[in-house]
Formats: structure tokens, sequence, C-alpha cells
């Protein structure tokens, strides 16, 4: 059932079988979503990551990390982190292990925003923490698709 989705998304012309209008849209539209959800969580992890190497809020991230109780340095390893992982959402290649990087940066801030009963700071790390689950598992499916697609050229 996938494979006739995943080929359509890689399909070079040279394969015997045409997809339907259906799947070719259904495929489409997961390549849309996927896209989207990277270029924003991309925009997002730059930003935030910057934020947290630059400028007046720099200064509050750093406050916040001491009073967690973790050492000065954690907010620029953090934030740039954040930011690599950011840019390297928009490589294919490198997306899946960028996606890994951010879910287990968001678990660490979803950790410390409960250990000290912030819990309104507990959404934006689910969400974002979700939608980069979302695009690790989709990597997957995809690289999964590009070699099912390889093997039937």
């Amino acid at each position: 059932m996938c494979v006739p989705l995943t080929a359509a998304l890689y399909d070079t012309g040279h394969s015997r079988r045409r997809e339907s209008l259906p799947e070719r849209t259904m495929v489409s539209r997961r390549g849309l979503a996927i896209w989207i959800a990277t270029i924003l969580l991309a925009l997002i992890f730059v930003l935030v990551g910057s934020s947290k190497l630059a400028g007046p809020s720099a200064v509050r991230w750093a406050e916040r990390f001491v009073n967690w109780g973790y050492p000065r340095i954690a907010v620029r390893l953090v934030g740039t982190l954040e930011i690599v992982a950011g840019i390297a959402l928009l490589v294919p290649r490198a997306r899946r292990r960028a996606a890994a990087v951010i879910v287990a940066t968001m678990i660490g801030a979803l950790m410390t925003h409960l250990v000290h009963g912030e819990f309104s700071r507990v959404i934006p790390p689910l969400v974002l923490g979700g939608l980069a689950l979302f695009l690790y598992r989709s990597s997957r499916l995809l690289s999964g698709a590009r070699s099912v697609a390889s093997r039937h050229e």
C-alpha cells in the first residue's frame, strides 16, 4: 500500500506503472506538510537559539538557566544546539538527526519546567517536540521510500 504512494513521490519517469491522481495528491500533500513543518520548526529554533546567544533576552535566558540550577555555559550550549539543529532541518539528509536533537532538547526543557513547577511553560516544548517527532518519523518513512523507489527503477 505504501509503495505506490512513496514511489510516486520519487518517480523519475522510468517506472512502468503510472500512479493515479489521488495517490499523487496524497503524496504531494504529505510532502507539503513535511516542508511546512520543517520550515516552521527551523525558523523557530534559529530565532529562539539566537535569542539565547545575543541581545537583551540573552541576559534573561542566562538568569533563567542559573535559577534552574544549570551552569552559565548551558545557555550558550543550548542556544548553539538549537541554531545548528534548526539549520540542519533544512538539509534533507540531516533532517532526521536534527529532529532527534530537537526532540531531546524539548524533553530536557519539558522536564526542567515540570521539576520547577512551571506548568504554564510546558506547552511549547510539548508542541515543538511533537512537531520534531513528526519530522523524525516522516524522514524515516521518506528515506525508506527512496530505497523502495530505487529498487523499482
